[in-house]
């Protein structure tokens, strides 16, 4: 009955029900408080997805997206069209750009960006900042801090984990939020802007940028 709290038996508040990516699997009980790598570790496991597969890469992909979706924009993903934080009543109210501002301000503050009223702005401001996605998600999981980093190899070297790839399709795949985070990371951070602007670099930010065959 709306408004009845559930108690587990002995009295104890029973958690409410799990919104995440992670709880649309059956047969699989997902735990909100755990850090990402660990709960997609619990669910590629019982998925039997095998680590560095492709399809582990693209599932972990998809979670990622799912989860910065869920925890920064408000809704969980745009075709479940499933509401987040704010009221339903107040997200009506919103247009699908503002809903998107709110977003890329939200990732602003919490890596320690004075957040902009322009998108353009935002995006620009979090793509010269190095912070990692998995932290990101795991800062509203898990209440952990995100590191932001003044060196580039250090960072580089942080992130990029053989198991932590990124499948490039589902990266790009809309409404796009996930690749505005991407940074590439196949060299020094001077050569990289080079390759960027030509086009030849693919190495970023979560991992290796891998295509779907």
């Amino acid at each position: 009955m709306p408004g009845l709290t559930e108690y587990r038996e002995g009295g104890e508040e029973a958690p409410p029900p799990s919104q995440s990516h992670f709880a649309k699997f059956e047969h699989f009980a997902p735990n909100d408080a755990l850090s990402f790598d660990d709960e997609f570790a619990r669910l590629a496991s019982s998925q039997e997805w095998v680590t560095g597969s492709q399809e582990y890469t693209r599932q972990r992909t998809i979670a990622m997206r799912e989860e910065i979706g869920r925890h920064y924009f408000c809704f969980f993903s745009h075709s479940q069209g499933q509401l987040g934080d704010i009221r339903e009543e107040e997200e009506k109210e919103l247009t699908e750009e503002e809903k998107t501002l709110q977003g890329y301000q939200a990732l602003c503050r919490e890596v320690g960006i004075d957040p902009s009223d322009s998108l353009d702005e935002c995006k620009r401001n979090l793509k010269s900042t190095l912070v990692n996605i998995v932290d990101l998600i795991d800062a509203r999981r898990t209440g952990k801090r995100v590191q932001v980093w003044d060196s580039f190899e250090r960072f580089r070297a942080y992130t990029l984990q053989d198991e932590k790839r990124i499948d490039l399709n589902e990266a790009k795949a809309p409404p796009g939020y996930l690749a505005s985070l991407l940074q590439r990371l196949g060299g020094s951070r001077s050569r990289i802007r080079g390759r960027q602007r030509s086009g030849r670099s693919r190495v970023v930010s979560g991992g290796i940028m891998k295509r779907r065959v």
